[in-house]
């Protein structure tokens, strides 16, 4: 008796994880959303805060802007010329307070950039008025 039981449970669970592995086919697979590797929170005006990270930066990077893809929040890149795999943005992000938010995102999984997400913290916290 005990035989049966088991074996028509253990029939039970494997057809239900084949239905679930049928779904997951059937979906796109999305990367997963990339983590900042710091945020601050800032009380200068947004605008002021995105035209200085967007200003030129020191020779080696190349600084692009990019309209966020929600209202209240602007992107701007900052990669090293030296390592442009290095993808990495601040995602400027106003806050309901009255205050932005800065995130600093490096995309992938490129390792030894710890100087680089010092130096972008340093900008951030020039350009919002701390020094």
């Amino acid at each position: 008796m005990f035989k049966h039981l088991m074996v028509a449970t253990l029939l039970s669970l494997a057809a239900a994880a084949c239905s679930d592995v049928d779904k997951m086919a059937n979906q796109p697979l999305t990367p997963p959303k990339p983590v900042p590797a710091w945020s601050s929170v800032y009380t200068v005006p947004y605008d002021s805060m995105v035209t200085c990270l967007a200003a030129p930066a020191a020779s080696g990077f190349v600084v692009n802007i990019e309209p966020g893809s929600a209202p209240g929040t602007t992107t701007v890149s900052y990669v090293p010329q030296s390592a442009p795999q290095a993808e990495s943005r601040y995602v400027v992000k106003r806050v309901p307070d009255g205050t932005i938010q800065v995130d600093w995102i490096r995309v992938g999984t490129v390792g030894g950039l710890d100087w680089l997400d010092v130096q972008a913290r340093q900008r951030a916290n020039r350009c919002g008025g701390i020094s």
